[in-house]
C-alpha cells in the first residue's frame, strides 16, 4: 500500500510539472495582435485531424498557411475523403495561392485571441477556412470544402 502511495505521488508531481503554462508577455502580444490585424504572419502546423481517421503528426515539411494582405497561400497536406479525384494526383494536398474572400476577423469568446474566417477557392476545390490563433500563438484551422471531407490543423504563429 505504501509503494502504491509513492508511486501515485511521483506520477501526480511528475505530471504537474510537466504541464506547461505559456504566459505572453504584453511586448509579444502587441506584436502579434500587430501581424494578425495587419493581416501579415505565418502558421506552422504540426498536426493534422482529419474527419474520419486519428491526429497524424505532420514533420519532414513546413506545412503552412500564410496570410499576406488579402492574400493566403497554403501548404497542407489532405487527409481523408474526397469525393472527387484531384485534376493532378500530385495537388491531392490544400495547396494555394490566391486571394481571400469574405474575409472577416473578430475577439475569441474569452478575448484572449482572434477568429478569423475566410474563403479561398483553388482550380478544382472551393475552401472555407476558420482559422483561431490565440495570444500564445498556438492556432487552430479548420478547412472545409462541399468536394472533400473537413479537416482540422494544430500549430503555431511562426516567429521571425
Amino acid at each position: 500500500m505504501k509503494s502504491r502511495m509513492i508511486l501515485l505521488s511521483v506520477v501526480v508531481l511528475l505530471s504537474t510539472t510537466a504541464c506547461k503554462i505559456t504566459k505572453t508577455t504584453p511586448e509579444a502580444r502587441n506584436q502579434l495582435a500587430s501581424k494578425i490585424e495587419n493581416k501579415h504572419f505565418t502558421v506552422v502546423f504540426n498536426y493534422a485531424n482529419p474527419f474520419r481517421m486519428q491526429q497524424v503528426p505532420l514533420t519532414g515539411a513546413d506545412y503552412n498557411l500564410k496570410i499576406s494582405g488579402d492574400s493566403v497561400y497554403t501548404y497542407l497536406p489532405y487527409y481523408g475523403v474526397a469525393h472527387t479525384a484531384p485534376f493532378n494526383p500530385s495537388d491531392g494536398g490544400v495547396r494555394l495561392a490566391t486571394v481571400m474572400n469574405d474575409f472577416s476577423m473578430n475577439s475569441t469568446k474569452k478575448s484572449d485571441g482572434w477568429e478569423m474566417k475566410f474563403k479561398a477557392n483553388s482550380e478544382q476545390y472551393h475552401y472555407m477556412f476558420y482559422l483561431t490563433t490565440y495570444e500564445n500563438g498556438s492556432s487552430t484551422l479548420q478547412v472545409s470544402s462541399a468536394e472533400r471531407d473537413p479537416i482540422s490543423y494544430y500549430g503555431e504563429i511562426k516567429t521571425e
